[in-house]
């Protein structure tokens, strides 16, 4: 199975969400024309999340949504006991297809999905080879040396198949970048990921090694950033699973005025990477949630596979399946972990109206984040908090606007575990 009958088995038993049939028929060409969401049928991100979680029969399984595809894979699902993969593959930014069926490198020669050239949106295939060999005697030996080596061909599988987990499950998911802002100016470092999207976008060529930049060839997205996100909505295999994700803003350096506006752009719009490859943005997270906006916490290790902060979205789940882990990131019902080692785990996690409580496996420092910061902490297996209600001292859910608990392991190892918000407003 190759990456497009892979998407497309993935595709087959399901509909474009939020998408009306009629507004699809009148978009034309749904490769190159802007997708036509039909918004109001969706559901605004889950406020309560870990509701209806039956937790004496929870699963929990460890995903990641930005993970980078290296040689070594393997031994780091084992490590962190991964469950369930959505690579985040960039350069070109496509969603890889099944481990076994995954081959090196990836990308080229060929390319099946839309590019911008010289400002445009063209269809695939791409032949690359043909497209290189009209600049190749300009570019510089090296570079056309450089891997992948030009000409281009598929050298090999990248993983044994016999070493693959059995109980992996895999999801599509790429990174997206090189967005353009409403005025047509470039987005800066605005990275983004889009867990359970078979939505592919850019190049191989990220750097004109190649010297496809001077065909006019965009090595990303090319695209309004609102543009992009549509496209990678309307092609979520799970209606009402998956989303987007906003990738390092710390790293990105992203303007919060523009971060707001991509998390009102659409409620499949999930929310930011909280821990990624040891950065932690967790203020950051905290002043979005101070807005009165759901935003989901992501914890991610991106390209860092051997650090100790590697982070980890640890999945609540009823069953072992790809679809359930997709609603479980729709609906906020994972929680951050700083190692992903098992060495500390929420055994509940309740938000029941105003009251946040949780258990964990084994004693840790437990803390209740709001607005105004921490408002309860206490050392052992449970903790339990009830938002006082409006008094003359001004407490209340219009002052806390949220809650969250955070837990530290108390036997040394360092591990920190980080749930999503209750909204209190």
């Amino acid at each position: 199975m190759d990456r497009r009958e892979f998407l497309a088995a993935a595709m087959a038993a399901t509909t474009l969400p939020g998408m009306a049939a009629s507004a699809a028929a009148a978009t034309g060409d749904p490769e190159i024309d802007p997708p036509k969401l039909d918004r109001k049928s969706v559901k605004p991100r889950n406020r309560k999340p870990y509701s209806g979680i039956d937790w004496s029969k929870a699963i929990q399984l460890n995903g990641t949504t930005h993970m980078h595809q290296y040689h070594d894979l393997l031994a780091t699902i084992k490590e962190h006991k991964l469950e369930f993969l959505t690579l985040s593959n960039y350069y070109p930014s496509m969603p890889a297809p099944l481990l076994k069926d995954m081959v090196y490198p990836k990308g080229v020669p060929v390319s099946d999905w839309p590019v911008m050239v010289k400002g445009k949106r063209v269809k695939g295939p791409f032949d690359w080879n043909e497209i290189v060999s009209k600049v190749a005697a300009e570019v510089p030996e090296k570079n056309l040396k450089q891997w992948p080596p030009y000409p281009f061909k598929v050298v090999g599988k990248h993983f044994d198949p016999k070493k693959i987990p059995s109980n992996l499950l895999e999801g599509p998911n790429a990174e997206h970048h090189s967005f353009k802002l409403a005025d047509g100016t470039g987005a800066g470092r605005l990275h983004i990921c889009a867990p359970g999207s078979a939505f592919a976008s850019g190049t191989f060529d990220a750097h004109n090694v190649k010297g496809t930049w001077k065909l006019g060839y965009c090595a990303g997205s090319g695209e309004f950033w609102g543009t992009a996100i549509d496209r990678m909505i309307a092609k979520l295999i799970v209606p009402d699973g998956g989303g987007v994700t906003i990738n390092h803003p710390t790293w990105s350096r992203l303007d919060k005025k523009l971060l707001l506006e991509l998390l009102d752009w659409d409620p499949r719009v999930l929310g930011i990477e909280v821990l990624e490859q040891g950065r932690c943005s967790e203020n950051f997270w905290d002043w979005v949630l101070a807005t009165g906006r759901q935003c989901f916490g992501f914890f991610v290790p991106d390209h860092g596979m051997h650090i100790k902060d590697f982070g980890v979205s640890v999945l609540c789940v009823q069953e072992r399946t790809v679809e359930a882990c997709l609603r479980a990131y729709r609906n906020g019902n994972f929680y951050g972990s700083a190692h992903g080692l098992g060495e500390l785990k929420f055994n509940s996690i309740v938000f029941d109206g105003p009251t946040v409580k949780a258990t964990t496996d084994k004693p840790a420092k437990l803390e209740v984040i709001t607005a105004r910061g921490v408002k309860k902490t206490v050392e052992g297996t449970s903790i339990e908090w009830t938002c006082p209600k409006d008094d003359n001292n001004g407490e209340g859910p219009a002052i806390e606007i949220y809650a969250r608990i955070r837990a530290t392991a108390l036997d040394g190892c360092g591990e920190r575990l980080f749930t999503q918000a209750n909204m209190l407003v």
